[in-house]
């Protein structure tokens, strides 16, 4: 019976993956990078190595094609489709008997006892060299009772494991891992087509509704396969394509989304929470912010979730979440409410949450608001009774590119009392009301805002860590931020009324004044932890050499490496900058490095923290701002910009021999100009 369940598994798995794979789009890329971790020159070598990626990327059909290449070259190999589901069904003693018997071509022997499946693998191919794919792994004990150790296996073995699960292979110790990515738009629609027409040309009226189909997919193959199998373009008119693809548009095929379910299911509560955080509030948020507002920090539940292959994060630190398992999330949430609105856990539908707050609907079931008040049907006063009963809210987004807002608020309104997030740009009033209690925020964005004040009482910021007011241009100041021990980010970019900022914190990291040309005056505190400070177009604090030296000299260096960043009107070099050539030596500890720059009119250059880097191999710093036109700047004066990066480190094993400064190419010539550069070493 055991035996019969596991061959329906393996002919099941076999029949659905074995297809014409020189074909499949996108192979011979996944051959060219699986082949330079195989390695299969080496001889004396083990290697385990993992492919993972989300459900339905393609990983065992990558497999299957590289086993189909690659098996003959040694004498015992092996295929074991679904781990999981032969280890579900029939126990992990007799996953061990399987694979032992698989790999050596033997009659399957009931084991003695437990633990003895994986001491004969060991026993019997420590001296074989052996080529096996496990397909479907989602226990360490699947692992280990197969492929525990290296040293179970012959000189020049090739085991590879493929699992969604990242954090299994950490955890297992597999160092190599190949992740599987979901298909660009351009290969999804070649391999749309390739099915659904056998290769041959689809009908030119066709060839935009079948780009249409492609992009449901969202460059997951297992939808690709999915949408083309209901897709006979023989039997239906054009107009008949159009109904059923825009029907789809509107809500993905219920297949695609069982295809991504069961990594929700397998989740814990606490991180299955966090998913649907992520799904319908922070898809493409900063992974620091967003683990500021779930875990108080911990990036725990987000890791999770990138092990689980439910997320990527990008290369600036951002969360990528695909759109098709973004959906999956969001259904959960609809189903979760009995699809009730009032019920719902988080809220992102512009006439839902319109009716909600309208009727004064809302019930503790909800946690979360996401409003694209550009798509609400009409203009909505939030009175005082609007969130009486949400008494569970915890993050409000009203987020627009309007100048304006459509959502306005009475003088006797009240927000939820809960709120680690407020973000609504646009803000209307003059004031957060006054019976707002501040004390749970975590992050508080009023971008584009009326705000004349913050608040016209007393706030409470101690857990506030991010603080973004930026074009408001009616800012005329802020509250005492000196209790806001834990704030680490402040944004008055374009706060063209404000005249001061001072009672700044300690745990201050980025400061962004960019454009607050009525600014007076900054105070920094002392042993201050600022290490990006952009203050650029900031016209009042011209040549403020007490600023410059307060930043350089009373910051806080508690890093192996610390890198800081500063941008400020200046029109001479400071005196702490030596002019002479930098002298390098083996002892060098680090360096303020000072560059002149000017920019004519009508343009401005805005500094951002992704807009430089120091390469600590190379020794170099690359610069490259944001050059972009000022409608309301006509002269064409010159504005100089001092910008001045400092390296403090323990670099002396580098031994470095120069010093290079890097600038994008543009700067060669107007409206940009360098104007001089100097270096002061620390020895």
């Amino acid at each position: 019976m055991i035996e019969k369940v596991v061959e329906k598994i393996s002919e099941r798995r076999f029949a659905e993956e074995v297809r014409d794979h020189p074909n499949l789009v996108g192979m011979r890329s996944h051959m060219e990078g699986l082949a330079s971790l195989l390695e299969m020159e080496s001889e004396d070598e083990v290697r385990i190595i993992g492919i993972s990626g989300m459900e339905g990327v393609g990983k065992t059909t990558i497999a299957d094609y590289l086993y189909r290449q690659f098996s003959s070259r040694f004498s015992e190999h092996c295929f074991i489709y679904d781990v999981k589901s032969i280890c579900r069904s029939t126990g992990q003693s007799y996953l061990e008997q399987h694979f032992l018997s698989e790999i050596l071509r033997i009659k399957p022997k009931r084991l003695a006892r437990k633990g003895a499946g994986s001491h004969s693998i060991k026993e019997r191919l420590r001296n074989r060299k052996v080529f096996a794919v496990l397909d479907n792994v989602d226990k360490v004990e699947q692992i280990h009772g197969l492929a525990k150790d290296k040293s179970w296996f012959g000189p020049g073995s090739r085991v590879i494991i493929i699992t969604r699960d990242k954090g299994l292979l950490d955890t297992c110790g597999v160092e190599i891992v190949y992740p599987v990515k979901c298909l660009s738009s351009k290969d999804a629609l070649q391999m749309f087509k390739q099915i659904v027409f056998k290769g041959t040309d689809p009908p030119a009226c066709f060839e935009q509704l079948l780009t249409r189909v492609s992009r449901l997919a969202y460059g997951l193959p297992s939808a690709i396969i999915r949408y083309s199998s209901l897709c006979d373009w023989h039997t239906k008119t054009e107009a008949e394509w159009e109904k059923l693809v825009s029907r789809y548009e509107e809500s993905p095929h219920k297949n695609i989304v069982d295809i991504l379910k069961s990594s929700y299911a397998e989740l814990h509560q606490v991180d299955k929470l966090a998913f649907l955080y992520v799904a319908c509030l922070f898809n493409g948020a900063d992974i620091k912010r967003v683990s500021d507002l779930l875990d108080d920090g911990s990036e725990s539940r987000i890791q999770v979730l990138v092990e689980k292959s439910l997320v990527d994060i990008s290369p600036q630190g951002c969360i990528n979440m695909n759109t098709l398992v973004e959906n999956m999330g969001r259904e959960t949430v609809v189903e979760e409410s009995d699809r009730t609105p009032t019920k719902q856990r988080i809220l992102w539908e512009p006439r839902r949450i319109y009716s909600v707050l309208r009727d004064e609907s809302g019930t503790r079931k909800i946690e979360g608001l996401a409003l694209p008040m550009c798509k609400m049907p009409y203009v909505l006063e939030i009175e005082r009774r609007s969130f009486r009963k949400m008494y569970s809210v915890k993050f409000l987004k009203f987020h627009t590119r309007n100048k304006t807002s459509k959502l306005q608020l009475s003088p006797t309104a009240r927000l939820p009392d809960m709120l680690k997030l407020l973000h609504w740009d646009a803000y209307p009033s003059r004031a957060l009301p006054s019976e707002f209690l501040s004390g749970f925020l975590v992050e508080l964005t009023l971008r584009c805002s009326r705000l004349q004040f913050l608040s016209k009482t007393n706030l409470d910021l101690r857990k506030l860590k991010r603080l973004d007011v930026s074009e408001s241009k009616e800012l005329k100041e802020l509250p005492d931020l000196s209790g806001a021990n834990q704030l680490e980010e402040l944004v008055v970019e374009g706060c063209k009324s404000l005249t001061f900022l001072k009672d700044l914190p300690q745990s201050l990291n980025s400061l962004n004044a960019h454009g607050c040309n009525s600014l007076e005056t900054v105070s920094l505190p002392s042993n201050h932890s600022i290490k990006h400070i952009d203050l650029s177009d900031c016209s009042p604090l011209n040549n403020d050499q007490e600023l410059i030296t307060h930043f350089l000299t009373q910051g806080q260096h508690d890093q192996e490496t610390l890198l800081r960043f500063a941008c400020i009107p200046q029109t001479t070099m400071p005196s702490y900058l030596d002019n002479c050539c930098p002298r390098l030596s083996p002892n060098l500890m680090g360096f303020s490095a000072g560059i002149m720059v000017a920019c004519s009119g009508p343009y401005h250059l805005k500094f951002s923290e992704s807009s430089y880097s120091w390469n600590c191999e190379e020794f170099s710093i690359n610069l490259k701002p944001q050059l972009y036109p000022d409608l309301d700047r006509v002269e064409e004066e010159a504005m100089n910009y001092l910008v001045i990066i400092q390296v403090l480190s323990s670099i002396n094993n580098n031994q470095p021999r120069s010093f290079l400064l890097e600038l994008p190419s543009r700067f060669n010539s107007p409206p940009v100009e360098i104007r001089e550069t100097r270096v002061h070493m620390f020895h």
